[in-house]
């Protein structure tokens, strides 16, 4: 059996109030605890990180893709709040309720904003080896890339040109982002039956409208405006590995000092695909 998939049971686009199209798949059972997973950054709705963990809680997995990413149209102007209007319209099409919110890396802070927003109608909220804000806390970021988001707040239409431009490599290479996590317990991770595949596909799929995606996650994490840390009350888990060479532990720490009460689950030899290798553990924290 494979431990990850991409073929959802369905996928479908949802109309949003400005009539842009958002990309949503479903995996698992029709009738289960509803877990929308917010994806890493660059990735996109079309991943099951562990199908037979998905079965076996008996959950309705929805994915969806954030703007410039998959089959969802960009926006002209990238915010966190975007993405949480887009996430919200998704809720109230298919009737959706207590939702558990699962943000997987730069996912994360998407998940974060979201939770925060009635019409979502979390439940819960996990994250999952997500990363501070880059200007609290740094990230292995390239310097030219890092002066590209330190000047979004001035201009952020520039800032989302120079940034597109900077990131184009990605339409081109999208394998290069799907399997370029450094850790060795992550290359044990890409080893496991289907893995690999898996995410070079999710991350394709990303691809599909060249950078506008990870163009739109990188402005919208630019910004610095506030995180609605307040209005969250609901259950909250982080969840890290202890060899993820991408996000250290001390982001970790970052999320569970603003998450009052957080769970904080530091997971033994495992990098920054803990979503693949660890999905059962993290479903049951989140439902």
């Amino acid at each position: 059996m494979t431990h990850a998939a991409n073929e959802p049971r369905i996928d479908r686009t949802v109309a949003a109030p400005d009539g842009r199209r958002i990309g949503v798949a479903e995996f698992g059972s029709p009738d289960g605890p509803v877990v929308v997973l917010l994806h890493r950054s660059p990735g996109s709705r079309l991943l099951d990180p562990d199908p037979a963990a998905t079965s076996a809680a008996g959950v309705r997995l929805v994915c969806v893709d954030r703007p410039g990413y998959g089959a969802t149209d960009p926006v002209a102007a990238p915010t966190r709040t975007a993405a949480a209007d887009d996430l919200e319209a998704v809720v109230g099409a298919l009737g959706l309720d207590d939702v558990a919110l699962v943000g997987w890396s730069g996912g994360g802070q998407f998940a974060v904003e979201a939770a925060a927003r009635p019409g979502v109608r979390a439940r819960s909220l996990t994250l999952l080896a997500t990363p501070a804000p880059y200007y609290e806390l740094p990230w292995p970021l390239p310097p030219e890339l890092v002066a590209l988001c330190d000047a979004v707040p001035d201009d952020p239409a520039a800032g989302l040109r120079a940034i597109r431009a900077a990131m184009g490599w990605f339409a081109d290479a999208p394998e290069t982002a799907a399997l370029g996590d450094p850790s060795p317990a992550d290359a044990a991770a890409r080893e496991l039956p289907g893995v690999a595949d898996a995410l070079v596909a999710m991350t394709a799929e990303a691809a599909r409208q060249g950078a506008e995606g990870i163009a739109f996650d990188i402005v919208a994490g630019s910004l610095r405006d506030p995180l609605p840390f307040a209005a969250i009350d609901v259950p909250v888990n982080v969840f890290h590995g202890d060899a993820d060479l991408n996000v250290g532990l001390e982001h970790l720490d970052w999320w569970d000092e603003r998450l009052p009460g957080a769970q904080r689950h530091v997971l033994a030899d495992t990098g920054h695909l803990l979503a693949m290798t660890h999905w059962r553990e993290i479903l049951a924290a989140a439902v």
